[in-house]
């Protein structure tokens, strides 16, 4: 947790007030050199803040948009921004991966001087999101099932339950709304083990009674001992049962990838105007590349719709990319979340940031006209994570984002 869990636009209870005449550097550098007790906004202690986390989640979520990342073990839960709104997201707790701060051209270090620059910026307060509290993702569950990581990387909710996937598990994590922790509604379906590699899962989402999981990147031999062949995607069609799942359906993207570092890292999905699923999937590295991280604001969307074939094989075809506006330069793209007024979100984990925005094309009747499809740029906003008390980041593996409620507006 951070120094104070629950975080508002206003301040944050320390403990530990700025004294008249000491600047916003001098009051962060006595902040990380003091012991300070956890606390939430109304100064409650640790053990209270325990007992309250649930009640908490029912306050913000009438407002909020839900976001997840993913470390090895992390869940931050909601997150306000702007005036009236929050957001809430997973993460994870690998301290191994540590990214730059969000100044263009500086690192993280650990002085406590010139990386307070951005936060003390006039506007930080306005664009940073609010962290309401966060948890441990393993401490959501009575049993981990033998897990010891859980490398979340993204998050969907489904009739009032939150559904997540892990690259390096292949069960389907389910939360009841409340994420109480250690609860019995909070449940790994499937066989964590059910391959012997690592899942690869990077992207969930579900349209009709069905879930589709998205892998990453996966390579596909096509002439078996001359190690000749291409990086794709593979989808697979979930039916989810209260304790398993069946794969109903495994396709491979059309779209091709350079490796199996940099492929699909998030996906959201329309009916175009015959009615037909489409998937939208976001790429994480610019130009859908690797190696691409310093061309920021090169972010890309691939349409694609499945096509079967007369023998039953089965590919998603590509019907176009879309470019997600340069207004979001990111050195990376984590995941995209789209609610029922078109209102859009892309997160990045390097930049630790949130890009808002509008996708248009979207029909009176609820269809999409797919010539249409394209990012509004008009009216973006980008917020940040938030960071620590030493202007360090702190989020810095944000992999997933899901609207909360489909009637948030955001605002700048």
């Amino acid at each position: 947790f951070q120094k104070c869990t629950i975080l508002t636009k206003k301040s944050r209870k320390t403990g530990i007030p700025k004294q008249k005449g000491m600047s916003a550097t001098e009051h962060s550098c006595l902040l990380s050199n003091s012991q300070i007790e956890e606390c939430d906004e109304s100064g409650n202690s640790n053990q209270e803040m325990s007992e309250n986390r649930s009640q908490k989640v029912s306050k913000y979520s009438s407002r909020t948009l839900i976001a997840i990342g993913i470390f090895t073990l992390g869940l931050l839960v909601a997150a306000s921004f702007g005036k009236d709104h929050s957001s809430r997201a997973l993460k994870s707790s690998d301290s191994k991966k540590k990214t730059s701060n969000h100044r263009k051209g500086k690192k993280n270090n650990d002085s406590c001087g010139d990386q307070l620059e951005f936060c003390e910026d006039k506007h930080y307060s306005r664009n940073t999101l609010k962290t309401a509290y966060d948890m441990p993702f393993s401490a959501l569950f009575q049993d981990a099932r033998g897990q010891k990581k859980f490398e979340a990387s993204d998050v969907i909710v489904v009739d009032g339950s939150v559904y997540a996937v892990c690259d390096s598990s292949w069960a389907i994590s389910k939360f009841s709304s409340s994420l109480k922790p250690f609860s019995a509604e909070n449940v790994q379906i499937g066989n964590p083990a059910r391959e012997e590699e690592d899942s690869g899962y990077e992207a969930i989402l579900h349209d009709d009674g069905v879930f589709y999981v998205v892998r990453e990147s996966v390579w596909h031999d096509h002439k078996r001992g001359r190690n000749v062949g291409t990086y794709r995607a593979v989808i697979e069609e979930l039916i989810i049962s209260k304790d398993d799942y069946e794969v109903r359906n495994k396709c491979s993207s059309e779209f091709e990838f350079d490796g199996d570092s940099k492929g699909f890292e998030g996906a959201i999905s329309i009916r175009d105007t015959e009615g037909d699923l489409v998937i939208l999937a976001l790429c994480e590295g610019n130009f859908c590349k690797e190696h691409t991280n310093d061309d920021v604001g090169n972010g890309r969307i691939v349409a694609m719709k499945k096509d079967v074939q007369g023998d039953g094989t089965c590919t998603w075809k590509t019907i176009r990319q879309i470019a997600i506006p340069e207004s979001a330069s990111f050195r990376d793209y984590s995941s995209i979340t789209l609610n029922e007024d078109g209102r859009v979100a892309v997160s990045s984990q390097e930049n630790s940031a949130v890009w808002f925005g509008k996708l248009k094309g979207r029909l009176s009747d609820g269809l999409w006209s797919l010539n249409e499809v394209a990012f509004d740029d008009d009216g973006h906003k980008v917020y940040h994570f938030p960071k620590d008390s030493s202007c360090n980041t702190v989020y810095c593996n944000v992999e997933g984002i899901h609207w909360l409620d489909g009637n948030v507006s955001i605002k700048g």
